[in-house]
Formats: structure tokens, sequence, C-alpha cells
């Protein structure tokens, strides 16, 4: 909390008999006089007119509410505001640079203007591109082209700690490996009457061990807590509902009725899907339906797509399409998007030549939404990703295959550029973002000894190099991928990856470890996700775990096998001052503008490297526009006096001046004397979500001496940063506090 903006000081003195009480602009005599108990200071006799024509001689006191330098508001049509009596505001919310306007209800106050909301929205994507999703209110706003109030967290060293971990369940018991990407989506999205609406899950794939023969099972878990969501009886239990324990999820609504859905491979065989409650909702067919699609699907992710752009949602695995009741489509192949053959198909979803419809692409075939074949470039086959590398407007191709990273043509997959990433192995699936605030995106990925970014120059001759690289360790898989976020808002993107032995987060511009920590994994293709997973405007990561390899004869890594673990983690910022960002992640190919914050993917599809700035990346979790707006909360003080002279009410009116709202729950405390250290006399909360412009009135009554109080002085603050109490990044942190002095009990004579 910083110092506070302003001591008014008041003296109300005794009323004689017959005078009328203070209007606004009536000024009482000043009393400095010491506070304690007595009938109250001397004062002088004054005459004085007001803006009503009320005029008196003698002794003038204040029955209503004391405001300001001698003010005295009416308690029943005025509100004291800023030490100013104003008409009382039926909306509770103010406007303009006085804070004269009051706005209709509904509204809320951006910039000093009034303005009336617009749709709602989850995050940022749902909105226009001139708006920002305000998140306490759910709605889009206009977001000011010169913001007024921003909070720009300092950067710094990053300083993740561990808010929840989930290690194992009384629900199958030691299915406790995680080795595949989860899914973050809100399973009560579609009715704002469920318990958990608004508040983030984790869907994920838990199994014994990660043998593609072996059985696995769903899990979801409350992203603000850690505790399981689906009981026992949810069919995701069921044995014949058993899933693929290497598999990658993909989460969405597919059939429209608002609530997420949950893809998954089938142990044995084929993609089943799960409703929002854990239900069987299909197991996938064959064209036709009539028999089971069973086909082995090892190490695969799921996709969901819109790619006719009609409003239907298709699955996709590899090279098969599936609709939304889960039968086959079109089947090129379950292995389309493969480094290697049988391994782990990881295609993505394009419409490449902006013809409207999407296409699935592999790193050497893409495919039209009705299955015929797009372009064959004759290559090895690979893992793609998608982005405007040259800022001409169109995309490249972006390709790991055999140990090399490759730029290709959107339109007939013709190779641009190609390196040899250093290290050894195959690679991971790639991810793309501006590493290094040149407002470029670059390229990166794994292999099994290196992470490594890559810069790519257009040409002719278009080139490829190597921008930095770290040492890393993945001898089983090399395939595993990774993601990045922007965790201070400063342009330059971090990257999350973890190899078999540690999790690391890895500054986008040289590559410096900026946190590392033990963290075993058997590596697949999963990769840590930067995500709001508990709805509380602050980035998290989410990290998997599994250990099961890690035992004699598996896995060594350069630490004792007690640090060793397995199941989810999930990290904050030790201050939260990481950006806000989505509340969403629905794929391993993950991409803006596929799915909203509600879990809607059903298109058409907008291309991701065309849409605003900063959203040109691939598999990175971004802020969007406003992500520094911020709240600016500030109080005045005001003293009810039509109880004396047994209690006087304190009234702290807490208004929000800045361009982000906050929940309910801004704590007011209040003093008797010119600060803090003052007499505590008590506390007291907001209880209602204060959005831009709106205020709330918190009253504390303070019982007076018996034989009455004299001069008296008190002083409030808000939102202070001591004893834990700031819970808010505001854009000023100087005017939380007030104080009003001079006041004592009018008395009728």
């Amino acid at each position: 909390m910083g110092s506070y903006s302003r001591l008014l000081f008041l003296t109300v003195a005794p009323l004689l008999a017959g005078a009328v009480a203070c209007s606004p602009g009536n000024e009482a005599t000043d009393d400095d006089g010491p506070g304690g108990s007595g009938a109250g200071g001397s004062v002088s006799s004054t005459s004085s007119a007001g803006p009503t024509g009320s005029t008196t001689s003698g002794f003038m006191g204040c029955q209503g509410t004391a405001c300001g330098d001698g003010l005295c508001c009416d308690s029943g049509t005025e509100e004291c505001v800023e030490d100013v009596c104003l008409p009382a505001c039926a909306s509770a919310v103010r406007c303009g640079p006085d804070l004269a306007t009051c706005c209709a209800t509904g509204e809320v106050c951006i910039n000093d203007a009034c303005t009336m909301p617009g749709g709602p929205c989850s995050d940022f994507a749902d909105c226009e591109e001139d708006e920002f999703c305000e998140p306490t209110l759910g709605a889009c706003l206009p977001q000011p082209d010169d913001v007024a109030c921003e909070y720009v967290p300092a950067v710094g060293p990053l300083t993740p700690e561990i808010e929840w971990s989930w290690t194992d369940s009384p629900i199958q018991p030691s299915y406790n490996q995680v080795v595949n990407t989860p899914v973050v989506l809100d399973l009560e999205a579609g009715d704002p009457g469920l318990a958990g609406y608004g508040t983030p899950d984790v869907v994920f794939v838990t199994s014994t061990f990660y043998d593609e023969t072996g059985f696995a099972y769903l899990r979801a878990l409350d992203g603000a807590t850690g505790d399981e969501k689906w009981g026992a009886a949810a069919g995701v239990y069921s044995l014949s509902n058993r899933v693929q324990p290497r598999v990658t999820p993909a989460g969405g609504d597919i059939d429209g009725d608002g609530f997420p859905e949950f893809i998954t491979g089938r142990a044995g065989g084929g993609l089943i899907a799960f409703e929002h409650t854990g239900a069987f909702k299909w197991r996938s067919t064959n064209a036709g339906g009539g028999t089971y699609f069973t086909t082995d699907i090892n190490s695969g992710a799921v996709a969901l797509a819109d790619l006719e752009g009609d409003g239907t949602v298709e699955v996709i695995l590899g090279g098969a399409v599936f609709d939304a009741g889960g039968e086959l489509k079109w089947n090129a192949g379950v292995f389309v998007g493969s480094s290697s053959g049988s391994y782990g198909a990881v295609s993505i979803v394009a419409d490449l030549d902006g013809g409207g419809q999407q296409e699935v692409v592999s790193g050497r075939r893409a495919y039209h939404a009705d299955g015929t074949l797009y372009w064959d470039n004759g290559l090895s086959d690979g893992y793609p990703a998608i982005a405007d590398l040259d800022l001409d407007g169109l995309p490249e191709i972006v390709v790991i295959s055999s140990g090399s990273v490759r730029v290709q043509a959107p339109t007939t997959g013709a190779l641009l550029a190609q390196l040899d990433m250093p290290g050894d192995g195959q690679g991971g699936p790639p991810t793309i973002a501006d590493f290094d605030a040149d407002g470029v995106p670059e390229i990166s990925a794994a292999n099994g000894t290196a992470y490594s970014v890559f810069e790519y120059t257009p040409g002719p001759p278009a080139a490829l190099s190597v921008k930095w690289s770290q040492a890393t360790q993945d001898v089983s898989s090399n395939r595993t991928g990774s993601s990045v976020f922007d965790f201070q808002g400063d342009g330059s993107a971090e990257v999350a990856y973890n190899d078999e032995c540690y999790f690391r987060i890895y500054a986008g511009d040289d590559g410096a470890v900026l946190f590392e920590e033990p963290n075993a994994s058997a590596t697949i293709h999963e990769y840590p996700i930067m995500v709001d997973v508990d709805g509380d405007n602050n980035t998290e990561i989410v990290l998997t775990a599994n250990d099961a390899n890690h035992i004699p004869g598996g896995v060594s890594c350069p630490y004792s096998s007690a640090l060793e673990r397995h199941g989810i983690y999930v990290y904050g910022d030790a201050e939260d001052k990481w950006v806000r960002t989505r509340r969403v992640w629905n794929q391993h190919a993950y991409h803006i503008t596929n799915v909203s914050g509600t879990g809607a993917v059903a298109g058409p599809e907008a291309p991701s490297w065309i849409v605003p700035p900063g959203l040109n990346n691939y598999r990175q979790s971004s802020q969007g526009a406003a992500v520094f707006n911020a709240p600016d909360l500030q109080v005045d003080l005001s003293v009810g006096l039509d109880d004396c002279p047994n209690v006087v009410e304190l009234g702290a009116r807490v208004i929000n001046q800045g361009n982000l709202g906050v929940p309910a729950g801004v704590v007011v405390r209040f003093y008797r004397g010119t600060s803090e250290a003052g007499t505590f006399i008590g506390e007291a909360a907001t209880t209602t979500a204060l959005l831009p412009g709106q205020y709330e009135k918190v009253l504390m009554p303070y019982t007076l001496m018996a034989s009455g109080d004299a001069t008296m002085t008190f002083f409030v603050t808000v939102d202070e940063d001591d004893m834990g109490t700031s819970a808010f990044n505001e854009c000023l942190e100087d005017n939380n506090a007030a104080g009003i002095g001079g006041v004592s009990c009018p008395s009728v004579q």
C-alpha cells in the first residue's frame, strides 16, 4: 500500500435549537482540538448561505454525513464522493474526471467514458480485435488506444512454486503415471448454475505403466484445488472404457451442447469419447457405423477442428477423420504426421490456401477436407506446425523429421529451407513463437540431446540457422514437445520443456536456464502447458510426471530416486506477477484460433497467422490485447452522524478507477487517528465485484464513549500489502488511503 492521497479535516459543532442541517457547500468551523471524551470543542458563531438558500445565525452543526472539508451531505439523497457531496448514483458506477457522471445501470467506465459491455466472453479470443475480455464481468469491452491504467510487471527472476499436486487417487489407485499432455477446459462451461462454473479443470490420462498394450483411465481434477471431479461410478472408470496409455487426448464441445467432451485412444484400438461428466459418449466406428474402428494408434495425438467450416466438428487422428459422433469419414492412415513410420502421429489442421476449408497436414502430405490428396512432396514425414515466418501474410509449414528442421511452402509442400538439428535423435513436434521480441517468430524443438531455437531467413535462397541450443537428455523417445509463454509480458517468450530428468524454463533470447527442477518422464510427445488453470487471472504451469521407467535398469538421472515423482504438478508465481493468459488448452496441436474460452471448436476457424499481433505462433499460450490492463482501487471516507452521540458510522467508499475489474473481497481497514499507527477499529470487505468505475460503500460502526467523544479523526486503507492482504496488482499504489478529521457530534440545545 502506498501513501494516502489526502487527509481531510471537518469540524461539526453543536447545533442551535431551530437551526437547519448543513447543505453541500455549508462549511462548519474547523477545530483541531484533541479527541477523547467530552461535549465537543468550542466553536465560533457563523452565518452562511448554502446552495439551497438556507441561512441561520449562531452555532451550526451537521446532522447527516460529514464529508470533506466541512461539508455535510444529506443522508437520503446525496453521497460523499472524493470529499464533495453529489446526488446519489443508483448504478454505483461513476465516470468522468470529477466522477460527477453517473453511468446507466449495466454500464462501466473505461477511460472516463460510460460504456455498455459487448458480447459474453471467456477470454480475448472471444472478442473483436479492438476489444478485450473483462474477466470479472465475462464480457467484451473496448480496448482504449491510450490505456490510462496499466500494470507492467518488473522483469526479474522467475520464481515458480507448487500450488497443488496430484500423485494418486482412491479410485483405481496406482494408476498414477502421466505421460501425455493434459487438457484444460471448464467442465461446467455450459451452465452458469453449476458448482464449479468459471473454474477450469484438468483432464488427463493415467496409467500404471505406459506400454501401448496396457490400460489407463481418464481423470479430471478441479483446476483450483486438484480435487477429483469424477466419482468412482463415472463411465471413465468402467473396465470396458479404459483408454490407451500413450495417446494424448483432445477436448472441446463437439456436439454443440455448450459442454466440452473429451476424446482419446481406447485400450485395444480406436477412439473413445466421454461427456463432461465422465459418462461414456461413443466408441469409434467404421464408415456406416456397423463395426468398430479398432486400429491401434500408439503414441498419437487427437485433434479437433471444423474442416469444412460448416459448424460441425471433426475428430482427427493422424490421417483418419471422424465425425462428431465417432464415425469414420475418411482414412489416409493413422500414422500420417509421424516422424518414423508407426510412432506417434501428430498431424495439424490449417487452411493452407485461404479457400475457406481446412486441410489435414503432415510433413509429407496434405489432404483436403473431403480426404482427397492436396499435395505430396515426397519427403520424409514428420511433425508439423504452421505460422507466418516472414510476415508476408502467408503461412509457412515447419516440420521436424528424422533429426532435421525444415520449412515448406503451404500450397505445394515444396522445401524452402532445411537444417540438421544440433544433437542426436529424431526430434519432437515444433513450437513457433517470438523468442527475442524482434516481432518475427522463431522455431524451437527438442531431440535426444539438445533443445534448440532456429531463425528462418526468407529467400531466395531461404535459410535456417541455430539461434541457441542447450544440452538435454531424452535417450528413450527423443520426440518430446515443448510450449512457450511470455511470463512477464516483455515480448520475449520463455520456453517450458521437460526431458527425462528435469523440468526447465529457458530464456527465449539466449537459452539461459531460468528455472530447473527434477521431474521424471519416460517422454512421448508431452510438454508442460501454461494456462490460467484456477481462474484467478494469473498464469500457472501444468506439468506431468512419471517415474515407472526410472527404476534400476531404466532411465538414469543424476539425482537421488527420492526426487523422482509422478502425477500432475501445478506451479504459480510466488508473487502472482506473471501476466494473465487463457483458461483453456484443448489439444496437442494447440493454437489460439482453434478453440474459444468455453471450449467451442466449430468454425469457420480464422487462420492464426493473420489475426491480431501476438497470435502468430503455435503451441504458445498468449495473452492477447489488454494484458497490462489493471485495476486502480481508491477510497474516500465519510462519517454518518445520525446516530450521535452513541455511534458514528464510518463509510469507506471503495471505487475501482482502473481498466480491469476485481472480484469481491477487497479488504478495508479502519483506524482512529491520522494513519495506520492509530487505534485499529476493525476491517471489512467488499461484497460485490468492482468493475471499472464501480464502487461499493463499506460501513463500520464506531461506538463513542458514554460521555461522548470530542473532536475525532479517522483513517481508512484499502488493499493493504502488509500481512498478506494485498490481492491486486494496481496501476497506482499510492492512492489507497484517506482520512477525515475534526469530526464531532452535533447536539441540540
